[in-house]
Parts: structure tokens; sequence; C-alpha cells
């Protein structure tokens, strides 16, 4: 009896050991999982240009040298969780009365945002991300203002489905002859505010 009972005791300990060595696996796994960013899953469709819903932050301003520019939100207003992945394109600046202006719109960083590799980005409902645009004035003082200067209004596309059915634009007030019909457009990113 006291063999059976020892060889018992011996079964127990083991197994309480392996379940002990089992349970600080997937704790010392779990903890190590939790510290790595989420990764969104695969199977969120491109978003539709109809679901997003664009907003200007603040912009604007003149200093010599230093980069100005606008902040761009995008909401997403649909119900299901949707990806976008690039920069908005078909960027066009024009005049009050809908002439538009040649200008070159690059991705380089400025003082106003940094340049990060366009990725993926998942926007939950109600989900903000953003891109920036900036320009540096290569001016010492303003320009007059002429209507071959003077920007009023900036359109864009976003890199959605369907977004060549919709052109969002919105007022600025930007003198092109300063910049030098020039200026750097940032990635979408997840995130409220473009990367400084």
């Amino acid at each position: 009896m006291a063999i059976v009972t020892t060889r018992r005791r011996f079964a127990v300990t083991m197994l309480a050991l392996i379940v002990v060595a089992a349970t600080a696996t997937v704790v010392t796994w779990a903890i190590r999982r939790s510290d790595e960013p989420s990764k969104p899953s695969s199977h969120v469709a491109l978003c539709r240009q109809a679901q997003l819903q664009p907003a200007i932050e603040q912009g604007g301003g003149f200093q010599t040298g230093y980069a100005s520019g606008y902040t761009f939100l995008i909401l997403n207003v649909g119900p299901n969780a949707c990806e976008l992945r690039g920069y908005p394109y078909e960027i066009i600046f024009s005049t009050v009365g809908g002439e538009s202006f040649k200008v070159t719109t690059t991705h380089q960083p400025t003082t106003m945002f940094a340049q990060p590799e366009a990725r993926r980005v998942v926007l939950a409902p109600l989900g903000v991300a953003s891109f920036g645009l900036s320009y540096v004035n290569v001016q010492t003082v303003p320009s007059t203002v002429t209507p071959d200067c003077l920007a009023r209004y900036v359109d864009f596309r976003l890199p959605a489905r369907s977004s060549s059915l919709y052109s969002e634009e919105f007022a600025v007030n930007i003198d092109l002859c300063a910049i030098g019909h020039r200026a750097e457009v940032t990635p979408v990113e997840g995130r409220s505010i473009p990367l400084a």
C-alpha cells in the first residue's frame, strides 16, 4: 500500500510540474505577444471613397526657409473597417475661378512633416488617418498677389476604391510663386497628425 501511495504522489507531483511548466510557457508567450504591435486582419477590404470623410485641420503661414502646410484628416464613416495604403494623388491647386496651376508634388521630408514609408493603414469605424501637404517659401518677402500665384483651393483623391468619382476640395491660401510651384505630400498614416 505504501508503494502505491508513493507512486501516486510521484505521478501527481510530475503532473503538477508539467502543468506549471506549460502554464509558465503560455504566460511567457502571452507577455511577449502583447509587447508586439497588433497585426491587422488581412481580410479587411480596401476603403471605398464614399465611406471616407476628409477634413482640413490646420495650415498656412509664411516663413522663409521653413515649411508651412496643411494637415488633412480622414475619418472612416462606414460601418466596417477598411484599409488605405499610399499617397493621395491627383493633387490640383486652383484659383477662385477654377483655373488650375502647374505644381510639382514630391515625397521629401520637410521641417513640418517627416516622410515615412507608405504602409497599410487599417481604419476601424470612426478611425482617423491623416496626411500632410507642406511647402517651403523660397522668397524673402511674399510675392505680389496676382492670379498667376495665388492658389485658393486644393483638390485631391485618396488611395481608395471609386476615388475617380470623387474630388475632395478644400480652401487654402498659398502663394505658389513664393514656394516655387513645389509642394511635398506625405503618405496616409494611421494617426491624427502626420509624423513631424
